[in-house]
C-alpha cells in the first residue's frame, strides 16, 4: 500500500507537467496568432479613443483654457446682484458683511478676486456686504488712565467719544469711571460698536480756585 502510494504521486506530477507544457504551448501559439494581435490592436485603439473621449469632456465641462474678467461689484445692492451677473460667466457669494454706519445696509463694499481679474469660467466671487447692525466687542478698561489714552482707545476700539466730565479728585485728567447712556458699563460687557461712551475725570482740588470742591465741570467731546 505504502508502494502504490508512492509511485501514484509522481505518476500524477508528471501527468500535471505534461499538460502545463501542453497549455504553455497553446497559450504562446495563441500569442503569436492573427486573432490575438487583430484583438490587441482593437483593445489598443478603444483605450486610445476613451481616454481621448474622457479629456474632451472634461475640457468642456471645466472650460479649460476660457477665462472670463471679473466684474466690479462694488457699490451694487443685493437684489441687484441676480441680474448683474447672468451674462458675466461668474458667480458670487455673499461671505461676510462689514459694518459701515455712513452706508445703506446690503451693498458691496469689497470682493474677491478684485475687480478685473482674469478668472476661469463660472468662478466664484465672495462678496462683502455692509451690515446697518453694528457688531459687539468688550468694553475695554479706560479707568486710572489719562483722559488722552482713554480718547485714543475708544477711537481704536471704533466707540465714540462722549462727555467728559471733570470733577474734584486726587489725580489730574486720569479717568475714574466711563459709562454709556448714563449707567456705567464695567470693562468686558458687551458694547456695539460706534456706541458713545462718557468719562469722568480727575482735577486737582487746588486748581478749583473760584467754584466750589464738590462742582462738576462738563466739556462736550467733539463727536466722530
Amino acid at each position: 500500500m505504502p508502494f502504490i502510494r508512492l509511485y501514484f504521486i509522481p505518476l500524477f506530477l508528471y501527468f500535471e507537467y505534461i499538460s502545463s507544457l501542453f497549455f504553455m504551448n497553446e497559450f504562446f501559439a495563441f500569442l503569436k496568432s492573427k486573432v490575438f494581435f487583430k484583438h490587441f490592436i482593437i483593445s489598443v485603439i478603444s483605450v486610445i479613443v476613451v481616454l481621448w473621449s474622457l479629456f474632451k469632456v472634461l475640457a468642456i465641462y471645466t472650460h479649460h483654457g476660457e477665462t472670463a474678467e471679473v466684474p466690479d461689484f462694488s457699490g451694487k445692492a443685493i437684489s441687484e446682484l441676480d441680474n448683474f451677473v447672468i451674462d458675466k460667466n461668474v458667480g458670487y457669494v455673499i461671505i461676510d458683511s462689514i459694518y459701515e454706519p455712513k452706508e445703506k445696509s446690503g451693498i458691496v463694499v469689497k470682493q474677491d478676486p478684485e475687480a478685473k481679474s482674469l478668472v476661469k469660467h463660472n468662478r466664484i466671487i465672495y462678496l462683502y456686504v455692509t451690515s446697518t447692525q453694528a457688531p459687539q466687542i468688550a468694553m475695554p478698561k479706560l479707568v486710572d488712565r489719562s483722559t488722552r489714552q482713554a480718547v485714543f482707545m475708544i477711537e481704536s476700539y471704533g466707540l465714540k467719544v462722549g462727555d467728559i466730565n471733570e470733577v474734584a479728585a486726587d489725580c489730574k485728567g486720569c479717568v475714574l469711571k466711563q459709562f454709556f447712556k448714563g449707567k456705567e458699563v464695567v470693562p468686558g460687557d458687551p458694547i456695539k460698536k460706534g456706541s458713545k461712551i462718557d468719562l469722568m475725570v480727575g482735577k486737582m482740588e487746588n486748581e478749583y480756585a473760584v467754584a466750589p470742591a464738590d462742582s462738576v465741570i462738563t466739556t462736550n467731546a467733539e463727536e466722530n
